[in-house]
């Protein structure tokens, strides 16, 4: 029944993710130490799982939800009662921030450690200039979400009818790519 809570992000999700993040409520909903705080848990991890690496094993990424939900369990439930958290539920991430680059931080010592294989590297690009639609949620934030797509409109039509990602320097990975190779000075 909590899964409810994420499947409107699931469903946004490139398959991989969701497969991934899918799995961790699957074993989450069955999970007895949710019992007495499940919303909480599965608020929390809809507000990062678009954000975290998938590098870690599903029951240790478990076992670190429920350790940080626990550990910060009055800052949590504070932000959720906040009256911002209704106007911007993405001021819940003053608080999940801090999950984030906690998982960041294992994955990373797991890929410097050799425990991450290199085939299983994902990527995850950033574009400028992003668009505001990128970065508000139209399930959560509907006002916010209109008023992107009206600037996103604006711009378009002021420029041609022309996507801002597809004018000049603003596609990153076509600049890389002709950019010169330089040999190594050794």
């Amino acid at each position: 029944m909590h899964k409810k809570i994420i499947e409107k992000a699931l469903a946004s999700m490139d398959p991989d993710r969701a497969s991934y993040f899918g799995a961790v409520a699957n074993k989450l909903n069955e999970d007895p130490r949710i019992e007495n705080n499940a919303n909480l848990v599965f608020s929390v991890l809809k507000d990062v799982m678009s954000e975290l690496p998938l590098y870690l094993e599903e029951n240790e990424l478990i076992n670190q939800l429920l350790e940080f939900t626990n550990n910060n369990y009055s800052s949590l439930k504070d932000s959720l009662y906040d009256p911002e958290y209704v106007r911007r539920p993405s001021s819940l991430r003053k608080v999940t921030g801090t999950f984030v680059h906690q998982i960041v931080k294992i994955s990373l010592k797991k890929l410097d450690d050799g425990e991450i294989e290199e085939t299983k590297l994902s990527v995850h690009k950033l574009t400028w200039p992003y668009r505001d639609t990128d970065v508000v949620d139209p399930d959560d934030e509907p006002e916010a979400w209109a008023e992107a797509l009206s600037k996103n409109e604006k711009w378009r039509l002021e420029n041609g009818g022309v996507d801002r990602r597809s004018s000049g320097a603003a596609r990153i990975e076509d600049m890389a790519n002709k950019a010169p190779i330089k040999a190594d000075p050794e």
